[in-house]
């Protein structure tokens, strides 16, 4: 038996032996790969300032500490009832929405004549019963015929005194005796100690501005204006300068509007706002915007009204007054050269078709401004 005797592993762990007990040669040891390893980046930001800050919505409600139950309240539950209606619609196809049941309609009233715009004659039937009048709106109070003189014979002769030509023909004269001497109302003993000259002053008297009088009632009074106008210098006062107006006639609007609600043309007057609306022969709806009572905006002020607490135990029924300004120089008379810049007060509570009529009587003078002098 032969007995083979392996050779010991060479203490160089690299060098390698072979089958036949020979051992090679070490192999040298591959060099390290360098390897390119680039800087950091720094991470570039752009200045705060150019820094755009995006909306972010809200948190969700979500408690982020312990909940704690709101001690025990009573409720208070404020209920508002509404009567609200339509009515029908009519041959145009025009009905109207209320959100609250009116006290009554004005339009309710209105007649055949009150709709047209022809000429009404002063018609007395045999019973003596007044058919058609000619001014149904006519203004009330000392406004009205025969003011500003005693009877309505004077008035009737003064009118027609004041109007036409300066020379009365004969188709004046005729007028004359047609419509004045021969009128209902004229009576020929209401002419004593008559004078044209004197009526004619008392009636300067009565309108000119620049008098007394005439303010003497329905709570006219005199006011200062104080006007700031701005300056671009510096002045005593700052970049403004003041002015004083002495001389403004004017008189409260509580009592104007007092005034108007207790006339008879108030009886014209809309409480109670309402949406317009027109149906086509196809049944679609359309709203109409024909008035200010029957705007938006009004119904929605008297709906708050509405839900206003009540504090004085009044049940009075509660409106909204719709106030106009309006304002223009007018010459006060056709004979003289009086004239006035005034500031008149109409109400939207009044139709427009009434409130525009020359005879309603529905403008109210509540200011005069002062001329100014040459």
């Amino acid at each position: 038996m032969h007995e083979f005797q392996t050779p010991a592993a060479p203490d160089d762990p690299t060098m390698q032996v072979m089958p036949d007990g020979t051992a090679n040669e070490p192999s040298p040891l591959p060099l390290p790969t360098v390897v390119d390893v680039p800087r950091p980046s720094r991470p570039r930001r752009l200045p705060r300032r150019y820094q755009d800050e995006l909306p972010e919505p809200m948190a969700p409600a979500v408690a982020t500490c312990p909940v704690v139950d709101p001690p025990s309240l009573p409720r208070r539950v404020i209920l508002h009832v509404f009567d609200s209606f339509r009515t029908v619609f009519n041959k145009f196809g025009i009905a109207r929405d209320y959100r609250h049941r009116p006290s009554y309609d004005p339009d309710a009233l209105l007649s055949v004549l009150d709709l047209s715009d022809l000429p009404r004659r002063h018609e007395v039937d045999p019973n003596g019963a007044h058919e058609s009048c000619d001014d149904c709106y006519g203004p009330s109070g000392e406004r009205a015929p025969p003011w500003p003189w005693a009877n309505m014979s004077i008035w009737r002769l003064m009118t027609w005194k004041l109007t036409g030509n300066s020379q009365k023909s004969n188709a004046e004269v005729t007028r004359l005796v047609r419509d004045v001497i021969q009128a209902p109302d004229f009576n020929v003993d209401d002419f004593t100690h008559f004078d044209a000259s004197t009526l004619l002053k008392r009636l300067e008297d009565e309108v000119a501005p620049d008098t007394t009088r005439v303010f003497d009632r329905d709570g006219w009074r005199e006011e200062v204006l104080d006007i700031i106008i701005p300056m671009r210098e510096k002045q005593q006062e700052g970049y403004k300068h003041s002015f004083r107006v002495p001389g403004l006639m004017c008189r409260s609007l509580t009592a104007v509007i007092k005034t108007a609600f207790s006339e008879p043309i108030s009886k014209w007057f809309h409480l109670t706002p309402f949406k317009r609306v027109w149906k086509s022969p196809s049944g679609r709806e359309q709203r109409i915007y024909d008035e200010l009572y029957s705007s938006d905006v009004w119904n929605k002020a008297h709906d708050e009204i509405q839900k206003q607490k009540r504090t004085d135990n009044c049940q009075l029924e509660r409106v909204v007054a719709g106030l106009m300004f309006w304002s223009d120089s007018t010459q006060l008379n056709q004979f003289g050269h009086s004239s006035a810049w005034p500031i008149y007060l109409f109400f939207g509570n009044l139709s427009k078709y009434i409130r525009a009529s020359p005879a309603s009587g529905a403008c109210y003078p509540v200011a005069f401004i002062p001329p100014v002098s040459s």
